[in-house]
């Protein structure tokens, strides 16, 4: 179901509202009384928002939840303050909505803010070209496919890094296998120091 930007949630079911702009960061206050499930009211790090604005919704991530510092005022309407880190936002356009990375329209004091949806996490990580490979699936969602753009990743230097058995050789050894399916012809050159890539 796409995302009706003309017609947000109600405010009885909003998880939280716009209290500061600054920048490329906001913070906003978590509603006290959220008319959600216990799951989706949950604000954590690394947690996805979608800020009403307008024409558009901001997406953020949050880097910081404190319950510390806030108002006496404020203390009935929220439980908490969280930081997010705005990242970009979903515009409505001929083909439906459509994700672009910076914001140009910035949150407002007081503007909505809802846990992400399913249907805008999945505009947010669309393939934006034919040659994308799949490499999993969002923690946040695991319904919602991880693509990788070849061209971005083989033009950079890239790493993948992690402690001792989370999954790097794994990782490493599908995106060899997804590259070579999607450029069979391109040349890898892997120094296999503990023949973990033999087989």
């Amino acid at each position: 179901m796409p995302v009706d930007m003309l017609n947000p949630p109600s405010i009885a079911t909003s998880f939280g509202r716009i209290i500061s702009v600054r920048g490329s960061y906001a913070r906003l206050g978590i509603h006290s009384t959220p008319q959600m499930g216990l799951s989706e009211a949950r604000a954590t790090v690394g947690r996805f928002v979608s800020i009403r604005c307008n024409q558009s919704n901001v997406v953020a991530m949050i880097t910081e939840v404190s319950c510390e510092g806030l108002a006496p005022a404020d203390r009935d309407r929220y439980i908490a303050t969280a930081s997010v880190d705005l990242l970009g936002e979903i515009n409505p356009g001929p083909n439906g909505p459509r994700f672009q990375r910076g914001v140009t329209v910035y949150p407002a004091i007081n503007d909505e803010v809802n846990p992400i949806t399913s249907q805008e996490l999945r505009t947010v990580y669309a393939p934006a070209h034919k040659d994308a490979i799949h490499v999993g699936h969002l923690q946040q969602d695991p319904t919602v496919g991880a693509y990788i753009d070849v061209d971005e990743m083989l033009n950079k230097h890239f790493a993948v890094l992690g402690s001792t058995g989370v999954g790097k050789s794994s990782g490493v050894s599908l995106l060899v296998n997804e590259i070579l399916t999607t450029r069979p012809h391109l040349r890898v050159f892997l120094l296999d120091v503990h023949n973990e890539y033999g087989r």
